[in-house]
């Protein structure tokens, strides 16, 4: 009988962890994007183009893709699509063609992309690689003026 109750029990405890380790699958990258972003910092429009204005040093990088940047793009920003930042942002070679100096670890970088999820993925991945200054324009550049 004890056997019986301690074997419902594991069961039970068993289904519960399998069903609580299944919240975090998404229907899409704006769904993942939105579960991010409590976990990264943001800039405002007003905010980046006081930083602008006062001619403050930070890397600003657009992570769309290239017939976007083309299209549209915030002067002075670097493109480096969203699939690429991983490999590109620490890439002397990559910096070296563009006549930059590679990034470090705690300069102050602020993304972009068209409405901001793309660029909270990215700066979360930023972090995750030991960047310690990286921001996101909310709303992208949609929401510039």
């Amino acid at each position: 009988m004890i056997k019986v109750k301690l074997y419902k029990w594991v069961s039970a405890l068993f289904i519960i962890i399998l069903f609580s380790a299944c919240s975090n699958i998404y229907e899409n990258g704006k769904e993942l994007a939105a579960d991010t972003k409590p976990y990264i910092e943001e800039i405002t429009v007003d905010e980046l183009n006081l930083k602008i204005e006062n001619q403050e040093e930070f890397l600003l990088l657009d992570v769309r893709q290239p017939a976007e940047y083309q299209k549209s793009n915030i002067p002075g920003s670097i493109l480096i699509p969203r699939g690429t930042v991983e490999f590109k942002i620490s890439d002397d070679a990559f910096w070296e063609e563009e006549f930059l100096y590679t990034p470090l670890k705690e300069d102050a970088i602020i993304i972009y992309c068209k409405k901001g999820a793309r660029g909270i993925l990215a700066t979360k991945t930023l972090s995750e690689l030991g960047f310690t200054n990286v921001k996101n324009l909310s709303g992208g550049i949609s929401a510039g003026p």
